[in-house]
């Protein structure tokens, strides 16, 4: 389709594993971001989600299918050809503790990625750091503190500063807050909204909470065993979802309401990722199976901007 900043299609990611067996980490996963939209990606851990991450920004390599950035595939690129792409998309990772070699100050962690793409040097650089540091909230003295004299939110606004250096289009964000207090989470979230705003950002957001996704999204999708059940907007996801695994969800961090299933609806544990099982994959667990269920496997489809994978929707 035309008119996608990034559009998936048919992305998979496989790993060997001894006697023969292939974990399918994600097994055909298709999306589609506009530019200034905020898409969100939830599930279980171990769905697949932040795997599709690291695939949409080719920090690993795909087994299969396309990854259009810009109207260009890059699913197949070699590292040459696609460190021009990288001043356009830009992650920020869950952990901020991590994400910050301590040994650096904020100047040098932020200055980075200006170095390596050499877009400016010296006192440009250190200009255009102050610059950054004031779009996220912090004063220019913060330019020359390390890591451990900064607060949880501090060190992720820091990394915000980072991924936002080289004004990228697309801002992969991977549990963003999750690492950090409650109170200091809507603190950042809040400010992820005021961004996007002002910088026309374009969002894929993954999480595992959906009240977060419900407040930063416009669309979300939800993944089950590396493939997407449900997809659409958010309000109509919450609203009115279709997907039995969708609805679960919901009914398990969300006030009860009729359209949603107590999470005790949901019987096992999901399946490992090297035995998937035949037919629909949310099929052993699901409360409402057919017969049909256990041997076909629904398409994601639907009409309109909803779509579901399941014969029972």
């Amino acid at each position: 389709m035309s008119g996608a900043l990034l559009e998936v299609r048919g992305l998979a990611k496989r790993y060997a594993q001894k006697g023969g067996r292939v974990l399918r980490a994600v097994d055909g996963v298709d999306l589609r971001l506009t530019a200034g939209e905020s898409l969100g990606l939830v599930g279980e851990s171990g769905c697949g989600k932040s795997t599709v991450a690291r695939l949409v920004l080719r920090l690993i390599p795909p087994s299969g299918g396309e990854i259009r950035f810009q109207g260009r595939d890059i699913a197949s690129l070699g590292e040459d050809a696609l460190r021009p792409l990288r001043r356009d998309m830009q992650i920020i990772f869950q952990n901020p503790h991590s994400a910050l070699n301590p040994r650096r100050t904020v100047f040098a962690s932020v200055a980075e990625p200006l170095v390596v793409q050499g877009t400016s040097r010296g006192t440009e650089a250190q200009a255009r750091v102050t610059e950054l540091l004031r779009q996220v909230g912090l004063p220019e003295s913060f330019l020359w503190r390390f890591p451990h004299e900064l607060s949880g939110g501090q060190k992720q606004r820091v990394c915000i500063a980072r991924a936002l250096a080289l004004a990228p289009k697309l801002l992969v964000l991977d549990e963003p807050t999750s690492a950090l207090d409650v109170s200091v989470q809507a603190q950042i979230l809040d400010f992820l909204q005021e961004l996007r705003g002002s910088l026309g950002l374009t969002y894929l957001f993954i999480s595992h909470n959906l009240a977060v996704v419900r407040q930063v999204c416009d669309r979300v999708a939800v993944m089950y065993l590396g493939r997407i059940v449900e997809e659409g907007p958010v309000e109509t996801i919450f609203a009115a979802p279709r997907h039995p695994y969708t609805r679960a969800l919901i009914g398990s961090v969300l006030p009860p309401r009729p359209s949603c299933l107590p999470e005790a609806a949901l019987a096992g544990d999901v399946p490992n990722a090297a035995e998937i099982p035949p037919g629909c994959r949310f099929a052993p667990r699901c409360p409402i199976r057919m017969e049909r269920c256990l041997g076909d496997d629904p398409a994601l489809a639907g009409d309109g901007s909803h779509r579901v994978a399941c014969w029972a929707a």
